[in-house]
């Protein structure tokens, strides 16, 4: 546990409530510390079950696509066989998505029509025309924010495979250059057909970059692979593109962490809950440069060829499908925080949003249909404040349940007194001597008590004539 009780300390009060309660029992105080006890035993019982460190998931993990890494949990436990044969299902997936559409396999589809300067049908794979095909779709809802021809702008500004390592370059295109790689990049330039699959350019320059979509997808597919198995509860990430389907076994929901956009640490902001839903983020707060002062986003927008004001931090998009969230989360950062907001009630999109001002002030935005982010309750103060407070609490309320039945109900304090009788009052005299019917403990204990208090007033009356 974070806070409140170890679950060792709450057992031991637990034992030491049910040893007094025992004590005590028959003297007129046991219902007030039976209660004390059972008040333990149910913290201990809760303590029990948040402490027990039984695994409830299986978790696999690898990396796609180059360095991207990749992540499934199932919302069960599986033999070492089970997750061997997981593991392997979805490595062979990812590996052919990436032999299909990634610019840096040499003999994938996109690498192999984008090398191709004819302006006829390219055929290629089924499943690389469907993916065209959506980004295309939403290219036309966004308005040309998202669009998968930009590559040769993004290597102009010096990022993506253009700059692997990140190396400083101050120098930025110029206009004329802007001008001149714009009359080869724009979604309306592209063609794709679904029977028989092919691509076509306009331009014999064109080139695509399925980046912006192909993580989101490659998350849909491997929950798909992972649903075929036959689990229901699961939760797939594929970089930072995320989603989840049935309830997490402890009785919640999965829970995605969404970032604040910081650049020199690392921050969750929203803890967000996900049942049968994809989530995918952008960001510019990881990528971009600075030239002269000016801040430039690795984001691009293809219509102007410059990139993004740095007016938008994050985006996130919240929807059933994480391709589709892939893409519009891209056009967020294109289309800022209005626009955004207009088109994501169009299209039933859940948008979150975080803008930076000019003194580098962040403030967050979303809409209904993003899912309401999980606020846990604050929970204060260390292990032992709270478990020296209940102990006192159970002596206190022992030692008064005590008193009473001495004072009231005229009943022997039974069992061990823990050395009351070596502790006397204002007239010098034991509380043992308040028993009426003393054990024959008790009463060696009190010859004991009285022997040693005369032989303290003897030595006080000595002491006192000289």
């Amino acid at each position: 546990m974070r806070a409140g009780f170890n679950l060792e300390h709450c057992c031991s009060l637990q034992r030491l409530a049910r040893t007094l309660a025992v004590i005590c029992e028959g003297n007129g105080r046991h219902l007030v510390l039976w209660a004390v006890f059972l008040l333990i035993h149910s913290c201990c019982l809760a303590a029990a079950s948040v402490s027990a460190d039984q695994p409830l998931t299986s978790k696999i993990e690898g990396s796609c696509f180059g360095p991207i890494r990749f992540q499934v949990t199932v919302g069960q436990v599986l033999t070492a066989d089970e997750q061997r044969s997981l593991a392997s299902a979805v490595q062979i997936r990812l590996d052919e998505i990436n032999r299909k559409m990634s610019t840096y396999t040499p003999d994938s589809d996109i690498t192999r029509f984008n090398r191709e300067s004819s302006t006829e049908w390219f055929p290629v794979d089924l499943e690389t025309a469907r993916v065209v095909e959506l980004a295309q779709r939403i290219s036309e809802k966004s308005e040309g924010a998202f669009d998968v021809t930009v590559g040769p702008l993004v290597a102009a500004w010096k990022f993506g495979a253009a700059n692997p390592d990140g190396e400083e370059d101050h120098q930025i295109p110029s206009a004329a250059e802007i001008k001149q790689l714009l009359d080869r990049v724009g979604y309306a330039k592209l063609e794709v057909r679904l029977d028989p699959p092919a691509l076509r350019k306009q331009v014999a320059n064109l080139e695509l970059d399925l980046s912006a979509v192909a993580k989101g997808y490659a998350v849909d597919e491997v929950a798909n692979v992972v649903a075929g198995l036959g689990y229901e509860s699961y939760f797939v990430e594929v970089g930072e593109e995320v989603r989840a389907a049935g309830r997490h076994p402890a009785g919640r929901t999965w829970v995605c962490g969404i970032e604040k956009p910081l650049e020199l640490e690392r921050e969750i902001e929203l803890k967000v809950p996900l049942e049968n839903l994809a989530i995918a983020t952008s960001g510019d707060y990881r990528q971009f440069r600075m030239v002269e002062d000016r801040r430039y986003s690795h984001t691009i927008d293809p219509r102007t060829g410059y990139p993004t004001d740095g007016q938008v931090a994050l985006a996130s998009i919240a929807t059933s499908e994480c391709s589709v969230a892939d893409a519009w989360a891209t056009a967020a950062m294109v289309l800022g925080v209005e626009k955004m907001l207009e088109l994501s009630e169009q299209h039933r999109l859940g948008l979150h949003m975080v803008t930076r001002d000019a003194q580098g002030q962040l403030t967050s935005r979303q809409n209904a249909r993003y899912p309401k982010p999980i606020v846990e309750p604050q929970v204060a103060g260390p292990n032992w404040v709270v478990m020296v407070g209940a102990t006192v609490l159970v002596f206190g309320l022992a030692l008064a349940g005590m008193s009473v039945g001495v004072m009231f109900k005229r009943k022997p304090i039974s069992g061990s007194c823990g050395g009351l009788a070596n502790m006397p009052n204002q007239d010098n005299r034991s509380p043992c001597e308040l028993c009426s019917n003393p054990s024959q403990e008790c009463r060696e204990l009190g010859r004991g008590a009285k022997a040693a208090r005369e032989a303290r007033e003897a030595a006080e009356a000595a002491e006192h004539r000289h």
